[in-house]
C-alpha cells in the first residue's frame, strides 16, 4: 500500500512529486491525526485527498510531530514548495 502525491494546477493533476509507503506512512500517522484534529480532513492509504489550497495545517502538523527523519523532511519540503509555487495537492491513495 502507498499514498503518491501528485501537484495540482489549474484543477487538474499534473507531475508526480512524491510516494509513500506504509512504513512511512505509518511513520507520519501522528501527525496525520494532528492534522485531522486541527482540520477534520484525514489523509489516508486508501482514498484521495486533493488541497487546492491550506496546506500550512498540515505543514504545522508535520513539523509538530516530525522525527526528523527522512520521509518527514521530504513531505514538508514538497508541502513548502506547493505553498511558495501557489499550486495544490493531491494525495491519491491504494
Amino acid at each position: 500500500m502507498s499514498i503518491d502525491i501528485h501537484k495540482i494546477i489549474d484543477g487538474r493533476t499534473q507531475d508526480h512529486i512524491l510516494s509513500i509507503n506504509s512504513t512511512e506512512y505509518a511513520e507520519i500517522l501522528p501527525a496525520i491525526e494532528l492534522y485531522r484534529a486541527k482540520t477534520g480532513l484525514f489523509i489516508d492509504q486508501y482514498s484521495d485527498l486533493k488541497l487546492s489550497s491550506g496546506v500550512k495545517p498540515l505543514i504545522e502538523s508535520l513539523a509538530a510531530k516530525s522525527t526528523g527523519s527522512q520521509i518527514y523532511k521530504s513531505l514538508i519540503s514538497v508541502l513548502k514548495q506547493s505553498e511558495l509555487e501557489g499550486y495544490g495537492i493531491i494525495f491519491i491513495g491504494d
